[in-house]
């Protein structure tokens, strides 16, 4: 009679675990699409903000002091741009100027660039050693803000021309961390 107890006792177990279970694995994956559809998991750990739609730089029309092409490549680039650089233009170069110091030994891949979208814009006193300065003769352009653009050549985050270097520091480092020229 114990016997019997016992196999009815397991049998009802097995059961309870045979429906139990494919439940509790449905309810984890509805539980996985709400939660991959929440706007809070999509928040990335950039203090920018992606440049949306993608652009790359050699399709900026952008050339150096001497006229030739630039295509954003080889370097990590911090570009300024702007269609005329006024007071709030010379403040972002001016902050910027600090991320040699804030990258340390990382310093060395990233170049600071003025990029004036204005076409025949001339630099006028905002020649500097800090920075190069390019122009843009292209038909694409770039809203007035500071750029990141990588070695391949994306321009791939933007930040508001009121930033100073630090978000763009940060930002600078952990890209660089997991670059080949970092």
């Amino acid at each position: 009679m114990a016997n019997l107890e016992v196999v009815k006792r397991n049998r009802r177990q097995v059961v309870i675990m045979i429906i139990a279970l494919p439940l509790m694995v449905l309810f984890g994956v509805y539980s996985l699409i709400y939660l991959a559809q929440q706007e809070t998991l999509r928040h990335t750990t950039n203090l920018g903000e992606f440049v949306e739609p993608p652009v790359l730089a050699r399709d900026l029309g952008l050339t150096d002091a001497v006229g030739e092409p630039v295509d954003g490549s080889r370097h990590w680039w911090v570009w300024v741009a702007v269609k005329d650089c006024a007071t709030v233009c010379r403040q972002a170069l001016h902050h910027l100027a600090q991320l040699p110091e804030l990258l340390a030994e990382q310093a060395a891949h990233m170049r600071l660039a003025l990029v004036l979208t204005k076409p025949g814009a001339s630099p006028g006193d905002e020649r500097s050693v800090g920075h190069r300065i390019f122009t843009s003769e292209g038909e694409k352009t770039l809203a007035d803000g500071i750029y990141v653009v990588d070695p391949a050549g994306n321009v791939i985050l933007r930040y508001e021309l009121t930033a100073n270097a630090m978000p763009v520091a940060q930002d600078l480092k952990k890209m660089l961390k997991v670059s080949d020229l970092g």
